[in-house]
């Protein structure tokens, strides 16, 4: 897993690097979003995770850049995230299954690249579709049952760190030759591997449905259009 996450971070870095020297527009984007664990299994190969839990909805935070690859229907972009996750959920235990309600609270931070092509490329108006990859922090973890609550860090019980695939699609309105707004829609899914916690054999992908709400900032003059004209 540590070699394929230095991989991905590698290409990562790398093309914020590329991006920040050619960047177009600044972005500020937030949101809610839920997460659930998916696919899940145990050390013997089981799953034994009840999905049957309200699911929350939080708040998360995303700012970055974006740039054209040759056209604008084209764009790069790069950014940072904010996300913390309130997960409800539950294992089945005994020859009896019964769920044991946990609830997790995680923060992750996050760095994020990635394409979006413009399906509809009006002057005014853009329907973009977008696929990405982010690697994730996690800077703190907790699992509450009841009263107990445990520190899923200190007790090195959870995975650290996150490499994860996005997918979705937006709607952006041209407001004037500086100022844009959009909605979005995005899909994420960590890569199944294997865990570097003290869960030997544990697997599972964290999933997460985001909508969300930005503004784009055109820098360098980029969102200038010319009307009336080829």
């Amino acid at each position: 897993m540590f070699k394929n996450k230095t991989t991905y971070s590698f290409i990562l870095f790398l093309t914020a690097f590329i991006s920040v020297g050619n960047a177009q527009q600044v972005y500020l984007e937030a949101g809610v979003e839920n997460a659930y664990f998916k696919n899940y299994e145990n050390n013997l190969g089981g799953n034994t995770l009840d999905l049957n839990y309200a699911k929350s909805e939080d708040l998360f935070l995303e700012s970055g850049l974006r740039a054209n690859f040759f056209t604008d229907r084209f764009q790069g972009e790069v950014g940072a995230s904010y996300n913390k996750y309130i997960i409800n959920t539950g294992f089945y235990v005994g020859n009896n299954p019964q769920s044991i309600p946990l609830r997790y609270n995680l923060t992750y931070i996050g760095v994020k690249t990635g394409l979006n092509f413009a399906v509809l490329n009006d002057a005014l108006f853009k329907i973009k579709v977008h696929a990405n990859i982010s690697f994730d922090y996690l800077t703190k973890a907790t699992s509450a049952y009841q009263k107990v609550v445990n520190d899923l860090i200190a007790d090195n019980t959870y995975d650290r760190s996150l490499l994860r695939y996005h997918r979705g699609f937006s709607a952006e309105y041209f407001i004037s030759d500086n100022l844009s707004t959009y909605l979005k829609y995005n899909i994420a899914d960590s890569f199944i591997e294997k865990n570097q916690d003290s869960n030997i054999g544990e697997q599972y992908s964290l999933h997460t449905n985001a909508f969300s709400f930005g503004l784009l900032f055109s820098i360098n003059g980029s969102n200038n259009r010319c009307y009336g004209s080829f």
